[in-house]
């Protein structure tokens, strides 16, 4: 799963006094970890490392601190693009038509029925979403910047958070942000629900010939996102972070992925086929998105590499890093 949160999670951690190293050495994550705008680790591992930043950096509304403090532009073009639409409604609805160029797991959706307005954050087949830390980044996040970019005092009628209901005293803090004491836990997916009028209110950021220009920009990044990820499916997301944990342990089969993910083999090949992707392809691309990741940490031999990608010897993989780049490892590691 890629994410955005781990460098600024790291930099609360220093702030805190303790060591980013240690973790980026526990968490096996790539030497810029504390600088890089996204990192790439299962989701998982992601959970556990947010929990223990936490820990470390002795800040229990770790999520929440991230989101008052995200550094500006870490979305990019969904963040710029979000930051020059006309209203807080064309803002989220930029959120939502873009999301897949951030993460290709999350789903964030908008809806709205009678008079009110509800915006929701899900991962299929994860009732805990991205955990404690992620979950409250997410509803924090799109709150303060609703509040930041349209001057208003964005207030929502009620929240959710995936996650169990956390003590008392955090809570209490979470609901001081938030406007409301209208909280549930263990809802499956996070979100807030609006008056659908407070969705009408202007952006003092709106810039429409900048909007144009960044939609433009987003919307080519989707097609070409589409035509190596399948679609942008979010079934296609799910195989590859089941492809992408497995690696390193037992080879990736058609079979153990449908187990994890609760279907018989021949209906996610079939499902598969419908987006035009073959299970071996989408092997090959989480082979060749970590591949590059693993070795642009120079202290990994490439035998480790090779290990972790789940070849049983070193030539496969070198000949397969040949392919997909057409550099060998060592003149690639040289271009960084």
């Amino acid at each position: 799963m890629r994410s955005q949160l781990v460098a600024p999670a790291l930099a609360i951690v220093r702030e805190a006094g303790a060591d980013p190293r240690a973790m980026i050495d526990a968490y096996d994550l790539p030497d810029d970890a504390a600088s890089a705008p996204e990192v790439v680790l299962p989701l998982a591992r992601l959970r556990d490392f947010l929990d223990d930043a936490a820990a470390r950096a002795r800040e229990p509304m770790l999520g929440v601190r991230i989101a008052e403090r995200f550094p500006r532009g870490g979305y990019g073009v969904v963040e710029f693009s979000a930051r020059s639409a006309p209203t807080i409604r064309a803002a989220i609805a930029r959120v939502v038509r873009y999301v897949a160029l951030l993460n290709e797991l999350v789903t964030v959706s908008l809806e709205e029925h009678g008079g009110t307005a509800t915006v929701e954050q899900r991962i299929a087949n994860e009732p805990l979403c991205v955990g404690r830390h992620g979950n409250e980044f997410f509803v924090a996040h799109l709150l303060v910047r609703a509040r930041e970019t349209s001057g208003a005092r964005v207030v929502p009628a009620r929240a959710w958070f995936a996650h169990p209901t956390p003590p008392e005293r955090e809570l209490a803090s979470l609901c001081e942000l938030l406007g409301t004491t209208r909280v549930r836990f263990d809802a499956g997916g996070n979100g807030l629900a609006f008056p659908a009028a407070a969705l009408d209110t202007p952006l003092a950021t709106s810039d429409p010939p900048l909007l144009a220009i960044l939609d433009d920009a987003a919307e080519e990044a989707l097609r070409l996102r589409s035509g190596r990820a399948g679609g942008g499916n979010r079934l296609v997301g799910l195989v590859r972070e089941r492809i992408r944990t497995s690696l390193g342990e037992d080879p990736p089969s058609l079979a153990s992925v449908a187990r994890a993910l609760k279907m018989s083999s021949r209906t996610l090949q079939r499902r598969l086929a419908d987006e035009g992707v073959a299970f071996a392809a989408l092997v090959d691309d989480v082979r060749r998105d970590l591949a590059e990741e693993l070795v642009r940490d120079r202290r990994r031999p490439l035998g480790e590499v090779a290990f972790l990608l789940g070849y049983a010897e070193l030539s496969p993989f070198l000949r397969a890093f040949k392919r997909w780049t057409g550099k060998t490892p060592a003149e690639w590691r040289d271009l960084i």
